[in-house]
This record gives C-alpha cells, sequence and structure tokens, in this order.
C-alpha cells in the first residue's frame, strides 16, 4: 500500500508558511526527537531538516527566516532589465525573422548579448520570474482570406445547410 502525506509539496507554500514550518520543527531540535521523526512529521526529507538543523545551530531562529533561495541569476539585474525590454519589443526588433520568441531564441539572444548561456529549463524558471508565460500562436494560414470566410459563413454554408 502506497503512503501518501497530509502535507502539500513545499512548492505549493508560500515563503511565509515555509518559514513557519522551520520555526515549528526547530521546536524539536533540542528533544530527543529524531531527524528522521521531524522530517516524517513535516513531511519533507531528512537533508532538509539537516540543513535547517545546521542553520538554526548557527544562527538560531534568525537562520530559519525567509529569505532568497535558489542559485543566483546569471544575468544582473541591469541584463535582466535589458532581456525583458527585447522580449516585450518583440523578436523582429532584435534582428529575427518573425515576432515570435521561443526559449531556443531567447537564450540565443542573450548569449549574443550577455555572452550568458542558459539551459532552456533554467531559463524558463528565469522568464516566469520576469512574469512571462507559456504561449501557442494560433495556427492560422498565411493565405487566409477573412472576407471569403464571412462571405462562405454568412452565405454558402447557410446554403449547404439548407439541402441538407
Amino acid at each position: 500500500m502506497m503512503k501518501t502525506s497530509h502535507h502539500p509539496p513545499s512548492r505549493a507554500l508560500s515563503q511565509d508558511a515555509l518559514e513557519k514550518r522551520r520555526k515549528k520543527a526547530a521546536q524539536y531540535f533540542n528533544t530527543n526527537k529524531s531527524v528522521i521523526w521531524i522530517a516524517n512529521k513535516f513531511g519533507v526529507t531528512r537533508t532538509a531538516v539537516y540543513q535547517w538543523k545546521k542553520e538554526w545551530e548557527r544562527e538560531g531562529v534568525k537562520g530559519l527566516k525567509k529569505g532568497v533561495y535558489g542559485r543566483v541569476s546569471k544575468l544582473t539585474p541591469e541584463q535582466e532589465k535589458e532581456v525583458r525590454k527585447d522580449i516585450l519589443n518583440g523578436a523582429k526588433k532584435c534582428g529575427y525573422d518573425t515576432d515570435f520568441w521561443t526559449i531556443k531564441r531567447i537564450a540565443d539572444h542573450i548569449k549574443k548579448k550577455t555572452s550568458v548561456t542558459y539551459e532552456d529549463r533554467s531559463l524558463w524558471h528565469t522568464l516566469k520570474r520576469f512574469g512571462f508565460s507559456c504561449q501557442k500562436p494560433n495556427r492560422r494560414s498565411r493565405e487566409r482570406d477573412e472576407k471569403a470566410i464571412a462571405t462562405w459563413l454568412s452565405t454558402t454554408w447557410p446554403a449547404i445547410k439548407k439541402g441538407a
């Protein structure tokens, strides 16, 4: 039988909720409770508890406060602003044939502009941080004739339906 946790995944929790969880776990650090017990109680890995305990021993409760976690951005804040502005201005203004940005195209643009190389996954995280989301363009033929379509829908199609 598969065991399920009553704890939500960490990525579903706010920074405040994560900090609260670390502080609650810290209440058990000076008890006879094992790291495994604490990890199970809070629905985290033993590694997470060891890291929390290490910070707690080094800085006390202050070490468990929320903060910016993860790797530091490869781009400087100035470069990030420029890249974000370029994306908003469109790919054509940056010398590309179409106005569509793809992850690969953005990575290429960043490399040309800043000499910083990104893998697709890490670039995607950066773009999400910028507030961008994945968008897929509607597929429409270049030869599409809106007037002909409107005429067909208003005249031809009703005639076909009548005859059916």
